[in-house]
């Protein structure tokens, strides 16, 4: 991706970050939201990594991605405590990893659609990466 700039930074308060960039990661095992809904910009993609308790709110407004279904409905609380409490359902799930990574998939629709990315964590997601990486330098 010529041209792509990152830039990584610190803010003095949590609340101030997810407002501030494109893409945000948590990592964390923590028992309450890390980031509320209201923090987070229209066009952010939120990546969510770990076990813990994602905000209702966030998940009911965006579009749904997992690395598996299999590996994350009925198994990852991120996903089950907002089923439970019906902020989503198993059906506001969009898609997995195979389907982002294919070009002819879904995209974000519209550019303002806040994208939020399970990783239920498993060996075949190395195996998908290091297959592709094979596949990119024999070409």
């Amino acid at each position: 991706m010529s041209g792509v700039k990152a830039e990584l930074g610190t803010v003095p308060h949590l609340q101030d970050a997810p407002g501030q960039a494109d893409i945000v990661s948590l990592a964390t095992m923590a028992w309450q939201p890390v980031i509320i809904s209201d923090w987070v910009r229209p066009g952010t993609r939120v990546d969510l990594i770990g076990a813990f308790k994602v905000d209702d709110a966030l998940m009911a407004k965006t579009a749904l991605f997992v690395d598996s279904r299999e590996t994350t409905l009925g198994h990852m609380g991120e996903l089950m405590i907002p089923v439970a409490s019906g902020a989503i359902t198993v059906e506001s799930v969009l898609g997995n990893l195979y389907d982002l990574v294919r070009r002819d998939t879904r995209r974000r629709q519209p550019p303002v659609e806040i994208t939020v990315f399970k990783n239920g964590g498993g060996a075949h997601l190395d195996l998908m990466i290091a297959s592709y990486i094979a596949r990119a330098m024999t070409v």
